[in-house]
């Protein structure tokens, strides 16, 4: 998975935010014709094309005028600031510069192409032009964009390519919308080209996928992957930390993620401590030989806050990981909902309540029977993982890792009982695999309440 960064920019009211949801074939960007509206700060947008992630940014319109609601000169540092922002990120990859159609470059025009270029100054960035065709009848041809191109030249102004796009939203010629949404994914597709070096390799993220039975998390691993790689059970194994990995590339990226079944709402039993710890450590063995964790993604089902979300919390986001890792929330079962996003706006405040801290979040379904929330799906997930790659793989010895959460895990289990004294050692032993040293230290360690070695 590459994330490409086209960033749109032009005229106010041109119709950059039109343009963007024809390329998304979904109205998620708000457009408008009134002079009193449109877009007064930057909005992100995720199109998923061929596995690769576009962050599609739509930004403040410039030279309104004297009858414009956002200053010229704010615009512009609005703009410049944006770009810099990027720049210290990902990169700028392509720079999509919108303009209505004219027989020749006007001076206003010229103005403001001379402000986008001057954001993106001493930057190696690609642009191409969108020709906003408001009126149907007028049928712009090669023969006007070469003719035309002598007196751009002559003004400055240079494009990489271009294409033509409809403004309107339902154009009398049939296919002319799905013809411009084509021509401008491959102008995208071809000029928006990462700076990756010679012989570059796949950046390996490895992910603890965390959830109660029910909440999602196979359907997630294949919203993920593409593909129906995780079977979706309805089995219940109480308070195991059992995982299944999955592994997989998409594009830039080499996915390695653990579908952990961690903490139910029932009670666990007699034998439930070491199932837990057993369970644990192969999952901490596995993470140790993979380098260590980059992401914890939290999957709740869009209702209340359950216990077992809130103990999958604490064990995993600040038990396990010490609160290193990032989390993110990735909230599932809204294919009902006329905006998934729209849920988020509504219990931020709540999930803030409980004290569950994340670095980013996506609203999403699992049902590919809900083909545009499904696409929409995708391209929330993609974005939330393509912003959390940045962050390193947090790890720490296995030894110190199994005790922190083979003594955590007692406090999750109610009313389960374990063995003692040589019980436990055995156990620890034939089922968890440790050396009979190693399962004599951690029984001390589990049975006095001594603490936990420190890991500075």
């Amino acid at each position: 998975m590459v994330a490409y960064n086209v960033v749109f920019a032009g005229e106010a009211g041109v119709g950059k935010s039109s343009l963007i949801n024809i390329l998304l074939d979904v109205e998620v960007s708000e457009a408008s014709n009134k002079i009193s509206k449109g877009t007064s700060e930057r909005k992100r947008s995720i199109a998923v094309h061929d596995r690769n992630v576009y962050r599609l940014w739509d930004t403040p319109g410039l030279d309104e005028g004297t009858r414009g609601h956002v200053p010229q000169r704010r615009t512009v540092k609005i703009l410049k600031s944006f770009i810099k922002e990027l720049m210290s990120g990902d990169g700028v990859h392509l720079v999509v510069f919108c303009f209505r159609y004219t027989e020749s470059p006007t001076t206003g025009l010229r103005r403001v192409y001379e402000a986008v270029l001057a954001s993106v100054h001493g930057i190696q960035v690609p642009v191409i032009a969108a020709v906003m065709q408001g009126d149907e009848t007028t049928q712009i041809s090669e023969d006007w964009w070469n003719g035309a191109g002598a007196d751009r030249k002559q003004k400055g102004m240079t494009f990489a390519a271009y294409a033509c796009v409809p403004t309107l939203q339902d154009p009398p010629t049939p296919g002319k919308r799905t013809k411009a949404q084509d021509d401008m994914w491959q102008l995208i597709k071809k000029h928006a080209k990462p700076l990756l070096p010679p012989g570059f390799l796949s950046k390996e993220i490895n992910i603890i996928l965390v959830g109660q039975t029910g909440a999602g998390k196979s359907s997630l691993v294949n919203l993920i992957a593409g593909q129906h790689i995780a079977g979706v059970s309805q089995d219940v194994d109480v308070c195991t930390v059992s995982s299944t990995e999955y592994r997989f590339e998409v594009g830039a990226h080499d996915f390695r993620i653990w579908d952990t079944t961690g903490l139910e709402e029932p009670e666990g039993g007699v034998n439930g401590y070491i199932t837990a710890v057993s369970k644990a450590l192969q999952l901490i063995r596995r993470l140790a030989d993979a380098g260590g964790v980059n992401l914890l993604l939290l999957c709740m089902r869009g209702q209340k806050v359950t216990r077992a979300t809130q103990g999958n919390y604490r064990l995993f986001y600040e038990i396990l990981c010490e609160e290193y890792v990032p989390l993110g929330l990735v909230i599932t079962h809204l294919e009902r909902e006329d905006n998934m996003e729209e849920w988020w706006e509504r219990n931020k405040k709540t999930l803030d309540g409980y004290g569950v801290r994340s670095v980013g979040h996506a609203c999403v379904t699992g049902l590919p029977s809900c083909p545009k929330k499904y696409a929409l799906s995708r391209a929330a997930i993609y974005g939330l993982l393509t912003d959390c790659d940045r962050f390193g793989k947090y790890n720490m010895p296995p030894d110190i890792w199994l005790k922190r959460l083979a003594k955590s895990i007692k406090s999750f289990i109610i009313g389960g009982g374990r063995p003692k004294g040589e019980k436990l050692t055995q156990a620890l032993v034939t089922r968890c695999g440790l050396k009979e040293e190693d399962a004599k230290e951690l029984r001390k360690l589990l049975e006095d309440g001594s603490s936990l070695p420190s890991t500075a």
